[in-house]
C-alpha cells in the first residue's frame, strides 16, 4: 500500500501564505502611519472641515489596525500549517502491513474546497475517509453522540468531541469535491479509528452512524463493509487520487 502525503504541496501553500501575510503587514504598516499623520496634522482649518479631517483619519487609522491584525493571523496560520499527521502515518503502517499497492492512503489532506481531512484510503472498494483521534478514557458512542465516563464520580457525561460528525462532514466533502470534478456516483465510506489501546482507551458502540475501532483492530473491522467488495472502477482510482493528492 502506498502511505503518502501532499507535503510538498502544503509547504508551498504555507510559504505562499507567509508571503501574503508579510505583503499585507507592510500595506497595514502604511495604511496605520497614513491614518496617524492625518490625524495629528492639520490640513484643514478649525472646525467642521478639521474634525472630518480627523474623523477620516481615525478610518484610515481604523482600516490599518484591521490589515495588521490579519497580517498576524495568517502569519501564526503559515507557520502552524501542518504537513503531515502523525496519526495518520501511524494508521498508514498498520494498513500497510496487509493492503497490496493497490490501495493508496492520503494523509493530511488539506484542500480550500476540503477543509482539513485526517486520511483517506482509495482503492477498488471505494474512497475510505478517517477520522482518527488519540483520546484516552471510556467513550460510548449511541448514533452521533459521544459519552465519556468520569473514573472519579463512575457516571457519564458529553465527550466534548465529536468525531462521528466530523468524519460525515468530511465524506460529505469529499464526495462534493469529486463530483465538482466530474466524478460522480463514487462509493465513500466513513470510519473512526482511536489509536491508544485498552486500558488506556475502551470503546463501546450502540448504533453507531460512522464505525469506531481501535486501531489494532482496524484491518479486521474493515474486512466485512468497506474490503469486502470491489465497487469501484479500477480505471477511477488514479485520477481520485490525483484529485486529492495535488
Amino acid at each position: 500500500m502506498q502511505n503518502i502525503a501532499p507535503s510538498r504541496a502544503l509547504t508551498r501553500r504555507s510559504q505562499q501564505l507567509m508571503t501574503l501575510a508579510l505583503v499585507v503587514f507592510a500595506a497595514g504598516v502604511f495604511v496605520t502611519a497614513l491614518g496617524i499623520l492625518i490625524r495629528l496634522i492639520p490640513l484643514a482649518p478649525i472646525g467642521s472641515a478639521l474634525d472630518l479631517q480627523r474623523a477620516i483619519g481615525t478610518i484610515i487609522l481604523m482600516i490599518g489596525i484591521m490589515l495588521l491584525i490579519g497580517a498576524l493571523i495568517m502569519l501564526v496560520r503559515a507557520r502552524t500549517w501542518k504537513v503531515d499527521n502523525d496519526l495518520a502515518k501511524i494508521t498508514g503502517d498498520v494498513l500497510a502491513r496487509s493492503l497490496d499497492n493497490s490501495y493508496t492512503l492520503i494523509r493530511n489532506i488539506s484542500k480550500r474546497e476540503i477543509g482539513y481531512v485526517d486520511a483517506v484510503l482509495v482503492g477498488v472498494p471505494g474512497v475510505l475517509v478517517f477520522r482518527i483521534l488519540d483520546n484516552e478514557g471510556e467513550f460510548a458512542n449511541e448514533g452521533p453522540n459521544w459519552l465519556v465516563k468520569d473514573p472519579r464520580a463512575n457516571e457519564w457525561k458529553p465527550a466534548g468531541i465529536e468525531p462521528t460528525r466530523e468524519c460525515v462532514a468530511d465524506v460529505e466533502k469529499i464526495r462534493e469535491f469529486l463530483v465538482s470534478r466530474g466524478m460522480t456516483d463514487i462509493p465513500i465510506f466513513g470510519v473512526v479509528v482511536f489509536t491508544k489501546e485498552q486500558p488506556l482507551t475502551i470503546l463501546k458502540a450502540r448504533e453507531p452512524v460512522v464505525p469506531i475501532t481501535p486501531l489494532s483492530a482496524l484491518l479486521e473491522n474493515l474486512r466485512p463493509n468497506y474490503l469486502a467488495v470491489a465497487r469501484l472502477n479500477p480505471t477511477l482510482v488514479q485520477p481520485i487520487i490525483d484529485a486529492l493528492y495535488r
